[in-house]
């Protein structure tokens, strides 16, 4: 099984991708930078909690996953 830093630096990505997608996608929808931001944050710091989440726990129990066996390749 990796090291904790693995799923540290996996949900960093995920975060920082995810807050990005989110931001970007409620500018478009006419919100204001720093309200978009706060929002956007809070969703993707839940969002990648249960996926990440759902991988190291998936990977704990040896349970099989397409998605996570791609990712884990690259």
């Amino acid at each position: 099984m990796p090291p904790m830093s693995h799923w540290i630096v996996q949900y960093l990505i995920a975060v920082v991708t995810m807050t990005a997608l989110l931001v970007g996608i409620d500018m478009l929808g006419g919100e204001t930078f720093v309200r978009a931001l706060l929002s956007g944050a809070a969703w993707a710091a839940v969002a990648s909690a249960l996926f990440i989440g759902t991988r190291y726990r998936n990977m704990k129990r040896n349970i099989a996953c397409g998605v996570c066996d791609a990712l884990d390749r690259k």
